[in-house]
C-alpha cells in the first residue's frame, strides 16, 4: 500500500516537471538575450601622450677618499661629519717638524753646491780645471736644486686641503694617529648639484626619441607637491646584464630651502609625446587588447548605429604603462571595447559604457 502512494507522488513530481519551465534555464536564457555592458573608449591623439614613472636614487656629482701623498703623524683633524667645506679649506694637517728638517738640509746643500760651483766657474776661467770637472759639479748643483723642490713638495703634501665644494660624508681615521702615503683619511662628496639616477628598460630606450621627451621631473616624500625639474647629463651605453636596463643620469642645481642629499630616493616622471616627430601611434588601455590563435592582437571595434561590435586586426608597440601604442589599424574617433574583450563574439551586440 504503501509502496503504491510513494510510487504515485513520484510520478507525480515527475509529470509536473516535464511539464513546467526550468527556472534555471529561463534566468539563462534572459542573461543571453540582454546586451552585454561594455566598457568604450575613444582612439584621441591626445592619447598620443604619456608620462612614465621611475624610481630614482639621488647620487652626488662625484664621491673621493682624500689622503695624504707622505706619511706621518696626524696633527689637525678639524672636519666633522656631514660637515660642508670650502675649496681649499684645510682637512687634515700631519706634523711637518721631520719636512721642515729636509727642506732646511736641501736648502744647505743647495747653498753648499753653489759656493762650490762658483769657485769651479773661476778655475775653469783661469784654465785650472777641467771642463768635466766643472759640469760634474754644475750636475752635483743642478741635484741639490731638485732635491729642495723635492723636500719643499713634500712639506706641502703634510697639509691636505678640499678639492672642491663639497660634504665630508665620513672621517676614516682618528687623530693623532701614524697614516702612511695613501692612507684614506676622509670620504668627500661634491654636492654642487642634484643628479637622480634611473634605470630604463631596453624596450623604452630603443623606442623613444630624444624628440619625444617633453620634460622630466623629480618628486620627493619629503616635499609633497612640489616638482623639481630634471636635464639629462648622460647614460650608459651598455645594458645591465641582469635588469636588461641602462642607466641614466638627470640632474638639477641645489634648490634653496631643500635639503636633498645623496642616498634619498626619488621618483622621476618622464612626459613622452610620440606624435612630436610626426609619429601617428595612438595609446590605447591594455585591457583592449586580445590575441587570438594565431597570436595575432586584435580589438573589438564598436558600431555606434546598431552596437554590434567586429573584431579589428591591430599592430602594437611596447607598452607604456597602462598603455599600448597602435601602430596600424586603429583611426582617429574610432570606438573600440576597453575591458572584457575575453567574452566578445564577433557580432555580439553590447551596450555601451562611455
Amino acid at each position: 500500500m504503501r509502496a503504491g502512494v510513494l510510487a504515485a507522488l513520484a510520478g507525480g513530481l515527475v509529470a509536473c516537471q516535464e511539464e513546467g519551465p526550468d527556472p534555471i534555464a529561463q534566468a539563462e536564457a534572459k542573461l543571453i538575450a540582454q546586451p552585454r555592458p561594455a566598457k568604450v573608449f575613444t582612439v584621441s591623439d591626445q592619447t598620443g601622450v604619456s608620462s612614465r614613472r621611475f624610481t630614482g636614487r639621488v647620487q652626488p656629482v662625484k664621491t673621493v677618499d682624500l689622503a695624504f701623498q707622505v706619511g706621518g703623524k696626524l696633527k689637525q683633524l678639524p672636519v666633522m661629519e656631514s660637515g660642508r667645506v670650502e675649496e681649499g679649506s684645510l682637512i687634515a694637517a700631519l706634523d711637518p717638524s721631520d719636512y721642515e728638517r729636509a727642506v732646511r738640509e736641501a736648502q744647505l746643500r743647495v747653498d753648499q753646491s753653489k759656493r762650490e760651483l762658483d769657485r769651479q766657474k773661476k778655475l775653469r776661467e783661469r784654465s785650472v780645471v777641467s771642463q768635466s770637472t766643472y759640469d760634474d759639479q754644475k750636475n752635483q748643483y743642478d741635484l741639490a736644486v731638485e732635491a729642495l723642490k723635492t723636500a719643499e713638495q713634500n712639506l706641502a703634501y703634510t697639509r691636505l686641503e678640499a678639492p672642491f665644494e663639497g660634504v665630508i660624508t665620513r672621517r676614516l681615521i682618528d687623530n693623532y694617529t701614524f697614516v702612511s702615503p695613501g692612507t684614506a683619511v676622509v670620504r668627500m662628496q661634491d654636492v654642487s648639484e642634484v643628479q637622480v639616477d634611473i634605470n630604463v628598460p631596453e624596450a623604452l630606450f630603443a623606442q623613444v626619441t630624444e624628440s619625444q621627451v617633453q620634460g622630466i621631473h623629480a618628486e620627493f616624500q619629503a616635499f609633497p607637491g612640489k616638482e623639481f625639474p630634471l636635464v639629462y647629463r648622460e647614460h650608459s651605453t651598455e645594458v645591465d646584464d641582469v635588469t636588461q636596463t641602462y642607466q641614466f643620469t638627470l640632474a638639477m642645481p641645489q634648490q634653496p630651502g631643500y635639503r636633498i642629499m645623496p642616498g634619498m630616493s626619488a621618483t622621476v616622471v618622464v612626459n613622452i609625446d610620440r606624435h612630436a616627430d610626426g609619429d601617428a601611434d595612438f595609446l590605447i588601455p591594455t585591457g583592449a587588447v586580445a590575441v587570438d590563435g594565431a597570436k595575432k592582437t586584435f580589438v573589438w571595434l564598436l558600431d555606434s548605429e546598431n552596437d554590434t561590435v567586429s573584431k579589428k586586426p591591430i599592430e602594437v608597440g611596447v607598452v607604456s604603462g597602462d598603455y599600448l601604442p597602435v601602430t596600424k589599424g586603429l583611426e582617429l574617433g574610432d570606438e573600440i571595447i576597453s575591458a572584457g574583450v575575453s567574452y566578445l563574439t564577433d557580432g555580439q551586440t553590447v551596450r555601451p559604457l562611455r
